[in-house]
């Protein structure tokens, strides 16, 4: 059986201290249902990563975001456990305001604010990947992660490689 790569995103929207998760309810054939991960999604054809990061946090929150306020903090690749393989872009972008211009759901679920340090003990399942890369991604001076990982048939990881290459001027 051949398998696809599929290219998204994945965006965590912060506040000061508090980062923007959607808890994936509403699609229930959905990938991650159940589960909590930043809002994003796939690539259009032709589409860019970071033109994919900007399009995506408008349509699910209804922020207007500029590029400047974004800052890339991984790039992931997934390999079996989900139907299709992933390579993924993480993003961090900064917002103003914790009042979400589109309300507190979207399409596939409930928007909500965690404080950075309560994300890995909260009570809602994560995408199993953040359990790996979420303190990389909350470190403003760990540069870009690279990681890939190989799932199990429960998306979960079995095996997986990191590495990080700093920001540029540290």
């Amino acid at each position: 059986m051949t398998r696809t790569t599929k290219k998204s995103v994945t965006c965590f929207l912060r506040c000061g201290d508090d980062y923007l998760f959607v808890h994936r309810t509403k699609k229930g054939n959905s990938v991650d249902f159940g589960r909590l991960n930043g809002v994003g999604g796939k690539l259009e054809p032709g589409e860019n990563y970071l033109a994919c990061a900007l399009r995506e946090v408008e349509e699910e929150t209804g922020y207007m975001v500029k590029k400047t306020a974004c800052q890339l903090k991984a790039v992931v690749s997934l390999e079996e456990g989900y139907n299709d393989d992933w390579v993924m872009c993480f993003f961090v972008i900064d917002v103003e305001s914790k009042k979400i211009p589109l309300g507190e759901e979207n399409e596939e679920g409930q928007l909500l604010w965690l404080d950075k340090t309560a994300v890995l003990s909260s009570q809602f399942e994560l995408v199993d990947d953040l359990y790996y890369s979420w303190p990389a991604i909350i470190d403003d001076k760990s540069g870009v992660i690279f990681f890939s990982a190989i799932l199990d048939k429960n998306e979960k990881i079995k095996q997986f490689t990191k590495a990080s290459l700093p920001f540029p001027n540290q």
